[in-house]
């Protein structure tokens, strides 16, 4: 608890010797997270190290050191992290991307993590039934969301009556009815408070309780929600997230740009009523109100359908190496507090999904390696070096699932 209560953040580089993982049954959707968000924690670490080092800064205890632990998911990591060596950078590390990059690239043994497999079934969990096709986004989101609770738990023992610790991966997908519903309950643990915007506009502002921890440092951001209501004052609330979610439906969103002006296009709302039972026209606006400095961006590609159940987009969506929040996405009060470098993010890893259906498939990920200066493609054990096209290129054959950004300030 100390040891992450002091902690900082360092974004400093590391160059990590890759390996590979190894896949008994249908661990491959893990594998695919945990080898790129690896770059968040380990394997290509190199390009967003934060992970790798807030989990290097906590000692690693054997079983018999601690036999019961409170923090299984921490022990966990900490041992993955440790599975990794550093490799050393070759003097031309900064060399321009694009140029001729070094191809010797020795992967170390693969290895197959049981530990991390194990703790899905401690975990009461959906994902533990093992040879069940899943989610990588939902396994990511049960990492994010598990090492975060652990660390609130940690916080409470130094701060043992702050009751008030929690945090879920937002935006969830709640409607305005639920919204409605939680005023009238009166939600008591949420701070509401009046705020006066641009051009002297009043708005009513709640949010959930938040606390930070090492998790929410790295990729925790905060989207605001503001429902408008004729004659009403504007109601908005601030929600924090882990991973951005992107809806791609639309014949119109082609890009990640197009998909990112979607999300905060206004919307009306329709058959809202007040407490009164009048129907009233109401309509809704997200905008990003905090910017993380590891930025996850969830293509929507599992879409449910009434008739055909869940099905999957194959689409091809556009994704920049270099992509640069624009001030549009932002909420008023914070777009001339947010500078341009802590907007512009560049990417490092990507999870792709490769098959037709939503039932099932296979994933794979490429991660930028700094000692490399450039990308490798990992899929499950085999390691291979790829040059920067192809990681943009559309394939018909595997689909961008997960984009993994980095802020370039912090480069």
């Amino acid at each position: 608890a100390e040891i992450l209560e002091n902690v900082r953040l360092i974004h400093k580089p590391v160059s990590l010797q890759p390996r590979g993982l190894i896949n008994k049954g249908n661990w491959c959707y893990i594998n695919a997270v945990s080898l790129s968000w690896e770059k968040i924690i380990h394997l290509t670490l190199v390009a967003c190290p934060p992970m790798y080092h807030l989990m290097k800064s906590i000692p690693m205890y054997s079983k018999s050191q601690r036999p019961c632990t409170s923090t299984p998911m921490i022990d966990s990591f900490v041992r993955l992290m440790n599975e990794f060596t550093n490799m050393p950078v070759p003097p031309k590390a900064k060399q321009a991307l694009g140029d001729k990059i070094v191809r010797d690239i020795r992967p170390g043994a693969a290895f197959e993590p049981t530990y991390i497999y194990r703790l899905l079934t401690v975990i009461k969990s959906s994902l533990s039934e093992k040879g069940r096709q899943e989610d990588a986004e939902e396994y990511l989101g049960f990492i994010l969301n598990g090492l975060h609770e652990e660390m609130l738990t940690l916080k409470k023992l130094l701060s043992p009556h702050n009751e008030k610790l929690s945090v879920s991966n937002g935006p969830e997908a709640q409607t305005v009815h639920e919204e409605e519903e939680q005023d009238e309950q009166g939600e008591g643990s949420e701070d509401e408070w009046e705020q006066v915007g641009p051009r002297n506009k009043s708005s009513v502002t709640r949010q959930a309780d938040f606390v930070q921890t090492p998790i929410t440092d790295i990729f925790g951001g905060h989207i605001r929600s503001v429902v408008y209501q004729q004659s009403s004052k504007e109601s908005a609330t601030l929600q924090p997230f882990f991973t951005l979610q992107l809806d791609i439906q639309s014949d119109k969103i082609r890009t990640v740009q197009d998909a990112l002006e979607s999300l905060v296009a206004r919307e009306s709302v329709q058959g809202y009523t007040t407490k009164t039972k009048q129907e009233v026209e109401i309509s809704r606006r997200v905008t990003l109100e905090e910017l993380p400095p590891v930025l996850v961006l969830h293509l929507k590609r599992f879409v449910y359908e009434k008739t055909g159940g869940c099905q999957k987009l194959i689409k091809n969506i556009e994704y920049p190496v270099d992509l640069e929040i624009s001030k549009e996405l932002l909420s008023p009060g914070v777009k001339s507090k947010i500078f341009k470098g802590q907007r512009t993010y560049r990417l490092f890893a990507v999870v792709y999904h490769h098959g037709n259906s939503a039932t099932g498939g296979h994933y794979t990920t490429d991660v930028f390696q700094i000692g490399l200066n450039g990308w490798l493609r990992i899929d499950d054990q085999a390691v291979k070096v790829i040059n920067q096209y192809q990681v943009v290129k559309p394939s018909a054959e595997r689909t961008a699932y997960l984009l993994y950004y980095r802020r370039v300030d912090l480069l």
